[in-house]
């Protein structure tokens, strides 16, 4: 398995044990020259799970995304989107 695809699927176990409904999360690998940014879609309803309070939970996803990516020697950032609607984009953090 590409190590890209590896992480990508690690992250992704962790955000369904995050949620309510964890068959509508999703995720688009999108790759950038010095890493990968992963767009994960969740249920209307989980977004705030995911987001969590004062965004304490996207903020620790994201803190164990960049220690993942500093191990394999790639940027890594993560969007949480709803639906098709972006919440947060690559460089807000």
């Amino acid at each position: 398995m590409e190590p890209t695809h590896a992480i990508a699927d690690a992250v992704t176990n962790i955000v369904k044990l995050m949620v309510d409904k964890p068959d509508d999360v999703s995720v688009e690998v999108v790759p950038m020259p010095d890493g990968m940014v992963l767009r994960y879609s969740v249920a209307p309803g989980d977004i705030g799970k995911l987001i969590g309070a004062q965004g304490r939970n996207a903020r620790s996803l994201r803190v164990i995304v960049a220690a993942i990516g500093k191990g394999a020697k790639l940027r890594i950032s993560l969007d949480i989107a709803e639906g098709s609607t972006d919440r947060f984009g690559p460089d807000q953090r």
